[in-house]
């Protein structure tokens, strides 16, 4: 292959809903790992991050990422399940808003079945409020989705 070429891969649709899947019981399965040995504990709101922003104070660096970290970890979590569920939904020549709807509706939905399903388990590693950050993750994921199917990134 000449030195300016790009090579292209091209993964077929089901084996990114494989690994959509595998994703998913991975982070179903790290929920289940972490039940009894990590609990969930209130988390704060927007409006809570705002008002400790508004407040300052020289103990409140620590404060705001101890606050932070766990809203931070939460929209990780969900990110490339955002990518993956993205790229299964996104048909060619269809509507980008349908695929970005059907990804937050699933995501939601998954979001919030891991917090129910957590019910049964010994402690609750997330709460209903990390269900909004994990749909904001979603998001992220899904913007990434859709920025590689738009453009190419190549280091030399």
């Amino acid at each position: 292959m000449p030195k300016g070429e790009i090579k292209v891969i091209h993964v077929p649709k089901y084996v990114t809903a494989v690994l959509w899947v595998l994703v998913s019981a991975a982070m179903a399965g790290l929920i289940y790992a972490l039940s009894g040995r990590a609990y969930v504990q209130e988390r704060a709101s927007i409006a809570d991050v705002v008002e400790m922003l508004r407040r300052g104070g020289p103990e409140q660096p620590a404060a705001l990422l101890a606050t932070v970290a766990p809203l931070i970890a939460d929209i990780l979590f969900f990110v490339p399940w955002g990518v993956l569920a993205f790229l299964v939904f996104d048909r060619e020549g269809g509507s980008r808003a349908r695929s970005y709807i059907l990804t937050m509706l699933v995501g939601a939905a998954f979001a919030l079945g891991l917090t129910a399903w957590q019910r049964m388990l010994p402690t609750r590693v997330t709460g209903w409020v990390d269900g909004m950050w994990n749909a904001v993750g979603c998001f992220a994921g899904a913007l990434i989705g859709h920025a590689r199917k738009r453009m190419r990134v190549r280091f030399e």
